[in-house]
């Protein structure tokens, strides 16, 4: 069957009509250009680079006969998590099939360097000219071109430590009423009502959280004690390489992952203990600080695809970013949170139905009467977007709201965010807080853990089916806060 397709879709390339480009030696299909590359090839400079997508038609001869092995295809442990949502004769599909390797020596041998590569959309991304481009389309195992989309900061909210940072407090047993002594965490943790939860036990245990962010640069800070005598697995998305601290010469910092990590797994007795402390952690660098367009979806899918290859549970994305004029073509804008349109929020998606709960940043564009001020992958229907309250419990004035283009509600839960008491990024031991819906989610997401520790059987949309039943506004949902504050202990 794949090969009759591939053969269909090399018969019906080959009798599409050539046609030379202005200002181009070649000629080119340009029926495989997305009308968005398209636009910008006509309106850029001719040595423009840009950042696309190459689509392959099938994913080579022996796709079938790999298929029919999904031990060859996936981890031990990433099977056993898709158990919970697959039958076991259907656990791998075709998103599982690796990325032909003659496809990909074609794309390097046009002198191209390939950025990130996706099994799951049968897709490379690279740099490429107008004249490169023209080059691609004439493959005939290309199928499609199309643009990476790319996020921007909303530099009206910037989510960065709040005043100066505080020094590390002495523990003292006896100024402790609970199990464990929270120190300035206690608030945030008795917001969700998940001091109650540890008292019964569950801390995330047995329970694989991959974090994306931007990195992180406190990685020695005292509250990851546990997590390094554990172990943990890292990739910079970025940088290609397992380092994912600040490097000298390379793109990217990561104070902001060292707060988000810190609100999952901090442990730190008398100054900060999260809900998911003895949780094992893979990190995931996906954001380049130091662009203007910090966050490339390219980034995003490679690290889901490499999370799911580890067995990964959860994934907390503190995502915030977003495109808000209409119309824009090299990223996304509100008119396109529609939940299948965004390749970043299909991703997120594949990553559910793969059995991994997905939590997101809603974003942090703040209220828009006429419309939503989500960011993509929050709109997912299957992803789990998270909003931010303050310490009183009312949303936190920069926290975006719904609903989607299609009707549903957004964000479906929500969670301290305004003031969170966090790791001090850098290389001190303190403390300092932070606010954005960046630190709403990986509480959240901290919850799920507890959640996966006390019946690992549960599957994501039972996980967001319970979050959403046990949260503050249960009854009444809005497009402003969703189904409320989560209740850890409840779920």
């Amino acid at each position: 069957v794949l090969f009759a397709w591939r053969q269909a879709l090399r018969v019906t390339a080959t009798a599409v009509p050539r046609v030379r480009l202005a200002g181009s030696n070649h000629f080119s299909k340009d029926f495989k250009f997305s009308k968005s590359l398209g636009t910008v090839i006509n309106t850029g400079e001719a040595d423009e680079q840009f950042l696309v997508w190459v689509e392959f038609v099938d994913k080579g001869e022996d796709a079938g006969l790999m298929l029919a092995s999904p031990e060859m295809l996936l981890t031990k442990e990433s099977l056993k998590r898709r158990m919970k949502v697959k039958p076991a004769d259907q656990l791998a599909d075709f998103s599982d099939i690796p990325l032909s390797q003659s496809y990909v020596a074609d794309i390097v041998n046009l002198g191209l360097q390939v950025k990130q590569r996706s099994k799951w959309f049968n897709r490379i991304s690279c740099y490429a000219n107008a004249e490169q481009l023209h080059e691609l389309a004439d493959l005939g195992h290309v199928r499609k071109l199309d643009l990476v989309k790319t996020f921007t900061k909303n530099y009206d909210y910037p989510e960065t430590p709040e005043g100066e940072n505080m020094p590390e407090s002495i523990f003292n047993e006896t100024d402790n009423a609970n199990s464990f002594n929270y120190g300035s965490s206690l608030a945030q943790m008795q917001i969700i009502n998940a001091v109650m939860t540890h008292d019964s036990g569950y801390y995330g245990q047995g329970v694989l959280v991959a974090s994306f962010d931007a990195g992180v640069d406190n990685i020695e800070h005292p509250c990851f004690d546990s997590i390094r005598a554990r172990g943990y697995r890292s990739y910079d998305f970025v940088n290609n390489d397992t380092i994912v601290d600040d490097q000298s010469g390379q793109q990217g910092q990561g104070y902001h992952g060292t707060n988000t990590l810190s609100l999952v797994v901090g442990y730190r007795p008398g100054n900060l203990i999260s809900p998911a402390f003895r949780s094992n952690v893979i990190i995931a660098k996906t954001e380049n600080t130091d662009s203007e367009t910090p966050v490339e979806e390219d980034n995003w899918i490679a690290a889901a695809e490499w999370a799911d290859s580890l067995g990964a549970d959860v994934i907390t994305s503190s995502l915030g970013y977003i495109a808000m004029d209409a119309g824009s073509i090299r990223s996304y804008n509100w008119t396109w949170m529609n939940g299948d349109s965004c390749v970043i929020t299909i991703g997120a998606d594949l990553a559910v139905n793969k059995g991994i709960v997905v939590c997101n940043s809603a974003g942090n564009e703040g209220t828009n009467t006429t419309h939503n001020t989500l960011g993509a992958p929050s709109d997912g229907d299957s992803v789990i977007a998270v909003g931010s309250v303050t310490s009183t419990g009312t949303r936190s004035s920069f926290s975006s709201v719904g609903l989607t283009i299609d009707g549903r509600i957004k964000p479906d839960v929500m969670a301290r965010g305004s003031s969170d008491y966090a790791a001090q990024s850098g290389s001190g031991t303190g403390y300092s807080t932070v606010s954005g819906t960046s630190f709403s989610c990986p509480m959240t997401a901290a919850v799920v853990a507890q959640m996966l520790s006390a019946n690992n059987s549960l599957t994501p949309i039972q996980v967001r089916e319970i979050l959403k039943q046990t949260a503050s506004k249960s009854t009444n949902p809005d497009r402003f806060m969703g189904w409320g504050i989560i209740n850890s202990w409840e779920a």
